[in-house]
């Protein structure tokens, strides 16, 4: 970590409480000339700092900064963040990227995009800043078909990330769906480049939105009112984002050097919001229904047709009513 990131961290872990310049230059190993430099440096990033003789330097409660530096510091891991105002989308600005040979384990996160979207072609509502959307760039060496997997460790890890730093239970809804309260809160977009020549992947984006509190004082448009939520229904706790977007990064990357192994399929499974319950299973012009029996080792959805068994390897589940 750089001083800025060390000194950060250390005011983090210390909100509303003073630590003096030497604690912090003793703490580092940097003297106390650079700590000022770097506090006044974070002043002038918008960190709300107080000094005072002797006392030192107290971090106020009312911070609530979102950017590289909040993010990195409450991260475990050691992958490149990089932050855009307002974009067309994460996945596109990784796209480009990853083309141009990125490195793998960038994380791409986008304050406001003009044009996100969904699976399927669908429009995914994300101009509001209350939202957190991030893109990751990978190299797995997975096959078009098994990419499927990057979408479903994405699913745990989020799921995993929410229910670390809300208290509060995650479900999700094959294949890349995360649901809190009976409410979407986080929808997931894999996209890759594929060697047609080896059918192997050449680069992997793992599109991840998040609706943390609702984006506007109305709420979310009437058009999908009903079907989306938010992680808190009023404003979140000061520095909420930059916790989310560390615990998601850490998360995931607790998972995916090992993704062959796909231990992940289990916490999948236990979430689930799907199992034994009738479906209608939508792939392409073609609608199958029945009863979801089970999600296999590969991720794909098990269902009982009533003439048989099938087994989904891609497509949109939606539980029926009967």
């Amino acid at each position: 970590m750089t001083v800025k990131e060390k000194v950060l961290e250390i005011f983090q872990s210390n909100v509303g409480q003073s630590v003096s310049g030497q604690e912090i230059a003793d703490m580092i190993g940097v003297s106390r000339n650079c700590v000022w430099k770097t506090v006044s440096q974070l002043k002038d990033e918008g960190y709300l700092i107080s000094s005072q003789t002797k006392s030192g330097y107290t971090f106020l409660p009312d911070n609530d900064i979102f950017n590289v530096t909040s993010i990195k510091s409450l991260m475990k891991s050691n992958h490149n963040v990089v932050i855009f105002d307002k974009e067309s989308s994460s996945n596109t600005i990784a796209k480009e990227l990853a083309a141009a040979d990125a490195q793998e384990g960038t994380v791409i996160i986008v304050k406001s995009q003009t044009g996100g979207k969904g699976r399927m072609g669908r429009s995914f509502i994300s101009k509001s800043e209350n939202g957190l959307y991030m893109s990751i760039i990978l190299r797995p060496k997975l096959s078009a078909a098994q990419s499927v997997n990057v979408t479903v460790l994405g699913a745990v890890a989020v799921a995993e990330a929410i229910e670390e730093t809300s208290g509060e239970e995650c479900k999700i809804k094959w294949v890349n769906d995360i649901f809190m309260r009976g409410k979407k809160v986080c929808g997931i977009l894999t996209e890759a480049s594929v060697d047609l020549e080896s059918g192997q992947l050449e680069y992997a984006i793992i599109g991840i939105g998040v609706n943390i509190a609702p984006p506007s004082k109305d709420g979310f448009p009437d058009e999908i009112k009903d079907i989306a939520g938010s992680i808190y229904t009023g404003s979140a706790p000061k520095g909420y984002k930059s916790l989310l977007a560390a615990r998601i990064i850490d998360k995931f990357f607790e998972y995916y050097p090992d993704i062959e192994k796909k231990e992940y399929i289990k916490p999948y499974k236990d979430r689930s919001d799907i199992i034994g319950k009738p479906v209608a299973v939508y792939r392409g012009n073609e609608v199958v229904c029945g009863v979801a029996k089970d999600i296999d080792d590969d991720a794909c959805l098990i269902v009982d047709t009533g003439d048989g068994i099938m087994k989904f390897n891609s497509g949109e589940a939606r539980v029926r009513k009967v």
